[in-house]
């Protein structure tokens, strides 16, 4: 069977112009050569070289066959760079959930943009996605990373988490709406106010820490329309169509036409994560080394 050892060598004929001299370029004896080019003729069926006294001549299909082997030297020592540029975590591909909402600021956008400055070999596909989505995904090896909020899935004997921050919960409305007094909103601020909200489906563990808590103050929610993400919920409290208890990372991007307002007594505590499969890839590796590293700098 034919090896690249056998390829470097008839190559190395060709481009020195004779066996001694490759020989001499490659530091091995030149009968070693010798018999290594006779082996890939014989394999070949075919005469590579034209051999007259000490001299030898490319033949016609020796010409043809140098060229291609070169290419399939060049190509073999392009994977081989490849290969040790991904075993280094410096090169190959990286899937990333992103949850639109923390993304705004802290540790996606910084980390990132760290990461593809310090690896621009790296091609980074970034997968919008919500929190339950993204765990399943890396589950189902889909993913190599995820940027979420804790919820029912996250299997923690599967993954290896790194807790970032813990977000809250605020209330987004229209700026056309004007309330009476300054500070966090208390109850008789808020009663009454139609609500946009997602389905439990979306994030069950938050939706009922929500929910539970919001009914621990009193409130009575009257959802006057369901969606699935709060890029939408937020598009349509500027609209007026109603407000919506949001994520307090949703204060990073100041919507259009929305105003953000704490409430007293509410405090729905979400706690960040960076999440892995255990035992990581390098390059998924080096990633959470950069984003462990802005937590250490205070992201």
């Amino acid at each position: 069977m034919t090896e690249l050892r056998h390829l470097r060598y008839f190559v190395a004929v060709a481009d020195h112009g004779g066996i001694s001299h490759a020989a001499e370029r490659l530091r091995i004896a030149q009968p070693a050569v010798s018999r290594k080019i006779r082996d890939l003729e014989a394999e070949l069926g075919v005469d590579l070289l034209l051999r007259e006294g000490r001299r030898v001549f490319l033949t016609d299909a020796g010409r043809a066959f140098a060229e291609r082997a070169r290419a399939v030297l060049i190509a073999s020592n392009h994977a081989a760079d490849e290969a040790r540029r991904i075993a280094k975590g410096e090169a190959g591909h990286l899937r990333i959930g992103l949850l639109e909402s923390a993304s705004w600021a802290g540790h996606l956008p910084r980390g990132l943009n760290r990461y593809a400055r310090a690896y621009q070999n790296v091609r980074l596909d970034i997968l919008p996605m919500g929190s339950v989505d993204q765990i399943d995904a890396l589950l189902a090896e889909d993913l190599d990373a995820a940027l979420v909020y804790r919820q029912d899935n996250l299997v923690e004997e599967a993954l290896s988490i790194l807790p970032l921050r813990v977000d809250d919960v605020v209330l987004a409305a229209s700026s056309d709406l004007v309330f009476d007094k300054d500070g966090p909103l208390d109850f008789a601020q808020i009663d009454g106010l139609p609500i946009v909200a997602f389905p439990r489906s979306v994030a069950p563990a938050y939706y009922d820490a929500l929910f539970g808590a919001l009914s621990v103050i009193g409130f009575d929610p009257v959802v006057v329309q369901q969606v699935e993400n709060e890029t939408t919920m937020l598009s349509l409290v500027s609209d007026g169509v109603g407000c919506a208890f949001v994520n307090s990372a949703n204060m990073h991007r100041l919507p259009r036409q929305v105003q953000f307002h704490e409430v007293s007594s509410l405090s729905v505590l979400i706690e960040f994560l960076f999440v892995t499969r255990r035992n990581p890839g390098n390059l998924t590796q080096r990633l959470g080394e950069i984003i462990e590293g802005l937590d250490a700098e205070g992201a």
